[in-house]
């Protein structure tokens, strides 16, 4: 079997959206939001963003701020801790604030790639589905939709069961149980490390001095997946934004029909939304349950506890796809030292291994890369093959395979 492991890189290779964009890094993240329809999209919500920024952080201007080249790993990390520190007071106009950002940024990175992927089913990506077989996996620590909607435009494939964790619901023109896999539907697994934009969950709620779990009364790795909507859907204040293609949707994804939480003995749910001039009411229906993309934000300490057993099952599967492959092909990912989630990954998947497999690496500058699977995973030249190049359309995935 063969695994191929998915970066950064690959999502770069994207070059047919219409918006003209290409999938952001950490570094030019706001750089390319600035791009985007969202930028001037009123439903596009930034004022908890903005306040802490300018009240809490002191930074003067957020957009001049914004606009400087901030790195949105950094600044996501330094909002997780701030919201974190702030709850232990127990006050909620100390945590407030943070709490209210570090959402924002959730909905604002997954609505960038959103945008950006919202045109024709990627080539590249295409490409590389062309290379599978059924017994094969996909790894990848990307958000982005793009190999999701390809493995579905060829194969058998569906977001019902090929992500390896089974959805408490689909969305497809409303909300219905998922469908088992059938013997004939055999195809690719593809295994997102980080969740994806098209994953939902329900907001998360706290105790007044931490974070807990979800607002949905289900088990805390309960999740739902968004296939594609023809119509309007019930979503948050009813503002629906059409003309997305599969596995993509506007600013705001559809309410889960997901049981809610009940209240605490003695006390009660209040739900208000204040309402301003300048945003105009939306006109789709707001019943159920309001969503938030399910993903592991690009923050230094990822909590991937918070969904229970949901990602935990996920790494097991890909140490489980790495341990027994004959072939690994690493695309665009560049094994950051920061990420030792990943550096655990591989340590843990090779020591299991009697023999060691062919690797070949895809990446504009993989000297590093070759250098960690040398050195730091025992791999010798005969099973590494290096190719500097880009990943996309016109790359002949035969020289790696």
């Amino acid at each position: 079997m063969k695994v191929f492991l998915l970066g950064a890189g690959a999502s770069k290779a994207y070059d047919q959206s219409p918006s003209g964009l290409r999938m952001p890094i950490a570094r030019d993240f706001f750089e390319i939001y600035d791009k985007t329809s969202l930028a001037s999209d009123p439903w596009a919500l930034t004022e908890g963003l903005i306040t802490y920024l300018e009240k809490w952080a002191g930074v003067g201007s957020a957009f001049e701020y914004l606009r400087s080249g901030v790195d949105i790993e950094a600044l996501h990390s330094e909002i997780e801790s701030a919201r974190n520190e702030a709850m232990k007071t127990g006050k909620y106009i100390n945590w407030m604030v943070p709490y209210r950002a570090y959402n924002e940024l959730v909905f604002l990175f997954a609505s960038v790639i959103n945008e950006i992927q919202n045109g024709p089913v990627s080539k590249p990506h295409l490409n590389l589905v062309e290379a599978l077989n059924p017994e094969d996996a996909v790894i990848t620590f990307n958000w982005d939709t793009l190999m999701d909607r390809a493995l579905s435009e060829i194969t058998p494939w569906r977001p019902d069961w090929g992500y390896g964790c089974p959805p408490q619901k689909i969305f497809r023109d409303g909300w219905t149980t998922p469908e088992s896999a059938s013997s004939t539907s055999s195809a690719a697994s593809l295994i997102k490390l980080h969740g994806s934009t098209n994953w939902l969950t329900a907001h998360p709620v706290t105790d007044g001095k931490k974070t807990i779990h979800s607002s949905h009364d289900l088990s805390a790795d309960a999740f739902a997946v968004y296939a594609h909507a023809t119509q309007a859907f019930s979503c948050f204040a009813g503002r629906y934004r059409g003309g997305f293609e599969p596995f993509s949707y506007g600013y705001y994804p559809p309410n889960l029909d997901f049981p809610g939480r009940a209240a605490p003995e003695g006390r009660v749910i209040v739900r208000y939304r204040p309402r301003v001039p300048w945003r105009e009411e939306g006109t789709a229906d707001d019943s159920g349950l309001p969503s938030i993309p399910l993903i592991i934000p690009p923050v230094k300490n990822k909590s991937y506890e918070f969904f229970g057993d949901l990602f935990s099952n996920l790494w097991t599967s890909a140490e489980d796809a790495l341990a027994a492959a004959e072939e690994i092909v690493v695309i665009g990912y560049s094994f950051p030292v920061t990420d030792t989630q990943s550096d655990t990954l591989f340590r843990r998947a090779f020591s299991r291994r009697t023999s060691l497999p062919r690797v070949s690496i895809l990446d504009p500058c993989p000297e590093l890369v070759a250098t960690r699977f040398s050195r730091d995973y025992g791999l010798d030249h005969e099973h590494l093959r290096v190719e500097k190049d880009y990943f996309s359309a016109d790359y002949d995935l035969g020289r790696l395979i």
